[in-house]
């Protein structure tokens, strides 16, 4: 295994967080201005209608990665192309169940959306029967994704994604003003999505020299990874849960322009989500090898630790540029559309973003629990926790509104993924959490905390304006990573910044 597909790959990773920040502060108000507010906000309902279908992947890309990385540690490359096949033949009928599941919702739309107009009704059907239609294609797309991130080879996936993104900017600024309807972003995503499967079954087959055949049938195997894919299928369900619950629920309450508010909030959390999940997702393989290896605890714990200030590093930037930057933000990305709303969007941002943050920074112990096949409790856990969201979210917005979405959604995470999950990483992996804490937001933590100080007290004179805003941000970005070199990295971690060889600070 190359070290350099993991490092290379995490720092593709972060330029696809670039690219997407680009994406979400550029190309959505964009999609906003030639849609319009209603039109945008059934595109992004439907949306997250069709999220909650697509959980019936169960998984499989990240089942594929385990399985195929396992018999890659034990160089057992037959048996990984068998396994690859009988994988292919679940995808195929998991699609399937997609079609069919999707055939069985449609008719419901009306009664589910009562409050959209005719015409937003007979839009949201077109986006619907699309968006079925290419969640069923993403299933081959996950699969062979996982096929690949089995071989290690992030370095192609992440690159296949940077350039898809980039395309996918280019036919919105071509196709939009021409056609500005929402079914032309579906039909595009549809495109692309056949695209990408296409480039990685020729990757898998002349790059890895994979083929994925069926020689033998096994029934073992194929029990274990079924078991696998199933907690992987519960945990997915809840994730959408959790991510989408709330922009159906608010536009069946309180109708599309609030859907459209609300989710650019959701936005920027995605975008901060990504910030964590572009190491994680690129260690499953390294994990594995060392669990075949033997690692012990404490070994698992300094990993943890090593990936989890990195995480912070970028994570603690993100949120202390949100806490002291964001309000003006917010008011000059989305003032022009959403007047003074703009400002709520900043407030449901937080509310979302602050409970996730200890998760993300140690969701290397995840990786770890994939690794080693126990998902139950947490998919248990999650599942209690998610039963607080949508009981907060269905009954608390036709009181108090979004709010009340973010805020079912806030109290999930936090006693699901950072009070029992942590108590059952300490239990099941014997991981000291307050010491992994500790040791992550030890140094790191006070150089935020300095470099937010400089733009809170500028907000008191400047403000308002797109310079204003740049000013303080590079003053932020100053302050904080001329302190984080000083004294906020350890030595090791100065050690793996290529300026910063043989320097002492």
């Amino acid at each position: 295994m190359k070290k350099s597909e993991v490092k290379y790959g995490a720092l593709l990773s972060y330029v696809l967080i670039f690219a997407n920040t680009f994406y979400g502060l550029i190309v959505t108000p964009f999609m906003l201005g030639q849609l319009g507010t209603s039109e945008y906000g059934v595109y992004k309902t439907i949306g997250g209608m069709v999220a909650v279908v697509s959980v019936l992947e169960m998984g499989i890309g990240a089942t594929m990665q385990r399985y195929i990385a396992r018999f890659n540690a034990d160089n057992k490359r037959e048996q990984a192309e068998n396994f690859s096949a009988m994988g292919l033949i679940q995808a195929l009928l998991l699609a399937v169940a997609m079609l069919i599941l999707g055939a069985v919702l449609y008719p419901g739309l009306e009664e589910t959306f009562s409050v959209f107009t005719t015409e937003e009704m007979n839009k949201a059907k077109q986006i619907f029967g699309l968006m079925i239609l290419q969640v069923a294609l993403h299933m081959f797309e996950n699969f062979y994704f996982g096929v690949i991130a089995g071989y290690n080879r992030f370095i192609f996936s992440n690159t296949l994604k940077l350039i898809l993104l980039v395309l996918r900017v280019l036919l919105y600024y071509v196709f939009l003003p021409v056609f500005p309807d929402s079914v032309t972003i579906v039909c595009i995503s549809l495109f692309l999505e056949i695209i990408v499967i296409a480039v990685e079954i020729l990757y898998l087959r002349l790059g890895l020299k994979h083929r994925v055949r069926l020689k033998k049938w096994d029934p073992v195997l194929f029990k274990d990874s079924f078991v696998y894919t199933i907690l992987l299928f519960v945990q997915s369900l809840i994730i959408q849960f959790n991510g989408h619950v709330d922009s159906i629920v608010i536009g069946s309450v309180m109708g599309t322009v609030a859907v459209t508010l609300y989710s650019f909030a959701l936005q920027m959390f995605n975008m901060y989500e990504q910030c964590a999940t572009s190491i994680s997702g690129v260690l499953l393989p390294t994990v594995t090898k060392k669990l075949v290896e033997g690692a012990r605890p404490k070994d698992l714990e300094s990993l943890v630790i090593k990936y989890g200030r990195a995480q912070w590093m970028f994570l603690g930037g993100a949120l202390g540029g949100i806490l002291c930057c964001g309000k003006e933000f917010f008011l000059l990305w989305l003032g022009k559309k959403l007047g003074p709303d703009a400002v709520d969007c900043w407030k449901l941002c937080l509310i979302l973003v602050i409970p996730v943050t200890l998760p993300l920074i140690t969701n290397t112990c995840l990786t770890i629990l994939k690794a080693k096949n126990k998902l139950g409790v947490r998919t248990i856990t999650m599942g209690c926790s998610v039963v607080v969201n949508i009981i907060l979210t269905y009954f608390g917005t036709k009181l108090w509104g979004y709010w009340a979405a973010a805020a079912g959604t806030a109290a999930s995470t936090f006693l699901g993924s950072v009070i029992a999950m942590n108590i059952y990483y300490h239990k099941e992996l014997e991981l000291h959490m307050l010491r992994i804490y500790g040791s992550i937001l030890r140094r790191i933590t006070p150089c935020i905390l300095m470099g937010m100080v400089p733009c809170l007290i500028l907000n008191c004179f400047l403000w308002g304006s797109w310079l204003s805003f740049l000013l303080k941000v590079a003053l932020f970005l100053l302050v904080y990573g001329g302190t984080l070199l000083c004294f906020g990295l350890s030595r090791t971690e100065r050690k793996a910044i290529p300026f910063l060889k043989g320097r002492s600070l």
